[in-house]
């Protein structure tokens, strides 16, 4: 089974056991806020979040879009993106699953951040954004949680999840790139 978030399409068919965690129509508590997937595995429960904040617009896009994503890369420089969409969407996720009692495994959150068409080389960037992340998830407040629903979190860009997850290809329509090829595999 193939599912699309954004410019990814994602191979879920060797998972065990998945689902769109943030499907649209289905109501949910307000305020409240979903990671895209959550992948269950024998050992683990990998909850995922895919971000394109380095999307380039074509070149039909419109001004509003193309400001858009300016906005989108100034949240990763600072942690924006991290306070105001990971870790409520990692927090409202685990939440969901506790309450609904399916969060008897580990958790790991990992984030798939679009960098390869900007920064084909990003593991500094990748490693410090991963730290402040984690970092936010387990201390919100003045002192740490007293209970670490994550057991850790990975940030990797396109090339890196591909290596990390074979089980789960990973391609990227390649709308902008002008080949023959609708898709391509990362």
């Amino acid at each position: 089974m193939k599912v699309i978030e954004g410019d990814f399409v994602l191979d879920m068919s060797r998972a065990s056991k998945w689902e769109r965690f943030d499907r649209s129509g289905s109501p949910l508590p307000q305020g409240m806020s979903l990671v895209d997937f959550v992948i269950e595995e024998p050992r683990q429960m990998i909850l995922l979040e895919i971000k394109d904040p380095f999307r380039w617009p074509d070149d039909s896009a419109s001004p509003d879009k193309r400001a858009g994503n300016g906005r989108r890369q100034e949240s990763f420089r600072t942690d924006r993106l991290i306070h105001q969409s990971l870790v409520p969407k990692i927090r409202d996720s685990y939440t969901w699953l506790h309450l609904m009692g399916k969060s008897s495994k580990p958790i790991l959150f990992v984030v798939l951040l679009g960098f390869d068409r900007i920064f084909p080389e990003s593991p500094g960037l990748l490693v410090m954004f991963k730290d402040r992340l984690l970092a936010r998830i387990r201390r919100e407040g003045p002192e740490l949680w007293k209970i670490p629903y994550v057991r850790d979190c990975l940030v990797l860009d396109p090339a890196r999840f591909s290596r990390a997850f074979p089980q789960y290809p990973l391609f990227r329509q390649s709308t902008q790139a002008g080949g023959d090829e609708p898709v391509q595999e990362i």
